[in-house]
């Protein structure tokens, strides 16, 4: 039976906010002792902080806006012929959801959520060839748009403290480029992943 204590963070009128921060990293290398092989290396790191804001329009459903912004750094080197290169992509989104919660104790939810949002990506790189002069620096962007199914668990800690652990069910995303050329592509995705997950940490009010 749900307590009355858990149904007021659920019930029509209740607000909540959210802080998501995260970072991701990866590293590979290939050695060749061969003369006619090369060795190459890349590193890549991003970092990225969300930030949403509901309302309980009924009770268990929640509906709000978010906000969040994404920065990849990537770097490349190859050693015959020697080239390095190095890459910056920002991302700034916008969004709307809604979260459907089934309580499932005093301080366990379950929820399912919808999302739509609007974005904007910049990428800025810059190769360094040493055998050829010149500046070989670019910068091309994007407009991206897209939707969501997630599928999360809420925890309270406290009376108004929670954290979230959430996963992607669903995903499209429509992206289309302005520079240095025009194009479009679409992204669909349905497989769960363990890259997907992240964790949150919020109040309701």
């Amino acid at each position: 039976m749900i307590s009355f204590l858990s149904k007021a963070q659920y019930e029509k009128g209740s607000k909540f906010w959210q802080v998501e921060g995260t970072f991701r990293g990866s590293s590979s290398s290939i050695k060749n002792n061969d003369f006619n092989f090369y060795d190459a290396e890349s590193n890549s790191h991003s970092i990225g902080l969300s930030f949403k804001r509901a309302v309980f329009k009924e009770d268990y459903l929640a509906k709000g806006w978010s906000v969040d912004y994404n920065l990849f750094s990537g770097k490349s080197s190859v050693s015959s012929p020697k080239n390095e290169s190095q890459t910056y992509i920002h991302n700034i989104g916008v969004g709307y959801f809604v979260d459907k919660f089934k309580p499932l104790s005093k301080s366990l939810a379950i929820y399912g959520e919808v999302n739509g949002k609007i974005g904007y990506s910049l990428v800025n790189g810059s190769p360094i060839y040493t055998n050829v002069d010149g500046n070989n620096t670019y910068a091309s962007d994007s407009y991206n748009i897209g939707a969501g199914v997630n599928f999360g668990v809420r925890y309270f800690l406290k009376k108004n403290l929670f954290i979230n652990g959430e996963t992607s069910l669903l995903n499209l995303n429509v992206s289309h480029s302005t520079s240095p050329s025009k194009q479009t592509n679409v992204y669909f995705n349905t497989i769960m992943n363990v890259s997907s997950l992240s964790i949150s940490i919020g109040k309701s009010f």
